[in-house]
């Protein structure tokens, strides 16, 4: 997908707030998956195994290189007024906030005098919640998993960034294969969370704004304080956030537009780690790999049953390509 493909998708992103098939239609209709996604391995005892295996780890969004990914954005000051304007009218016991909060009723699924109540019940400390947030934004990050992948096998950079300088080696998958996905298809795989909520596939979108996710982090200051707060304020929460999980996880910087990123997100917040069981369509062995380490992973790639792979190299026209390696 290109800027502009990637641009529509956001904005379809952007203008569902609930899970009717048709708006989740629209979303995926706006979603171009190209032909094949791939990663970018360094040589390690882990990805050998992974490899062997045709496991697939989620990462933790804390872990990644980007200190901004995942990054809960909240305009604080804005938050501090219309939190004192509220519960001024609250606590004043002005009639007119009945008025103004009776619109909602249709959205939130509570009456407005129900939702004042409940405020009432379970004031925020305002003086503390820019230190709230901080500690929320860790908490998220550390509980929203994905999978990363490029649209691109041939990406200089990323060579160069995840592939360990060239000695590395990349995984291509055909995600319209139905064949690449294997989890659930085993008898032990029928209580597998992977297998129960199935995770999609998206682009990520690149740009210098950033996306308000005042809303999500005062859902998440709810939720973390669940054993106080009345059952029907929890699922409005939910409700209203519905997919902000996923507009926090696929909005980057643009200055990381040459990741051509795509995002395969789990469904769940939480914060064990888990996989996904994916065969790649083939293995592209680096440019700079000792022989030892090609080896290494031809032999693992020989374990799970890769027949495809492929080796780098810089041809005629001094462009990086791959060509096919003749495995005994």
């Amino acid at each position: 997908m290109n800027s502009t493909e990637r641009k529509a998708f956001w904005d379809a992103l952007c203008s569902i707030h609930d899970n009717l098939p048709e708006h989740v239609q629209a979303l995926s209709t706006a979603i171009k998956l190209p032909e094949y996604l791939c990663r970018y391995r360094t040589v390690s005892e882990n990805s050998l195994i992974q490899l062997q295996e045709n496991k697939l780890y989620y990462s933790s969004a804390d872990y990644y290189d980007d200190p901004f990914d995942t990054f809960i954005h909240v305009d604080l000051a804005r938050v501090k007024e219309l939190y004192t304007s509220l519960y001024n009218d609250i606590f004043s016991d002005n009639p007119a906030i009945v008025g103004k909060l009776k619109p909602l009723e249709p959205i939130i699924g509570i009456s407005a005098e129900k939702l004042i109540e409940n405020l009432k019940s379970n004031p925020l400390d305002i003086s503390n919640f820019p230190n709230q947030i901080r500690q929320i934004r860790t908490i998220i990050q550390k509980n929203l998993f994905s999978i990363c992948f490029c649209g691109d096998a041939l990406n200089e950079t990323l060579w160069l960034k995840y592939a360990n300088n060239y000695k590395g080696f990349a995984l291509v998958y055909d995600v319209k294969d139905e064949n690449t996905f294997l989890c659930g298809k085993d008898e032990i795989c029928k209580n597998c969370r992977s297998v129960i909520e199935k995770p999609t596939i998206y682009p990520v979108y690149y740009t210098e704004e950033a996306f308000d996710a005042t809303r999500f982090a005062l859902a998440c200051l709810l939720w973390n304080e669940s054993e106080k707060v009345p059952s029907e304020l929890l699922e409005l929460s939910k409700r209203i956030v519905i997919w902000d999980a996923e507009r926090i996880s696929l909005i980057k910087k643009k200055c990381h537009e040459y990741d051509d990123e795509w995002r395969m997100i789990r469904p769940t917040m939480a914060s064990d780690r888990t996989c996904i069981k994916m065969k790649p369509n083939k293995v592209i062995l680096g440019l700079r790999m000792p022989e030892y380490e090609r080896m290494l992973v031809i032999s693992a790639a020989k374990v799970a049953g890769i027949k495809n792979i492929e080796e780098l190299y810089i041809d005629e026209f001094d462009q990086l390509s791959s060509k096919a390696l003749p495995i005994a």
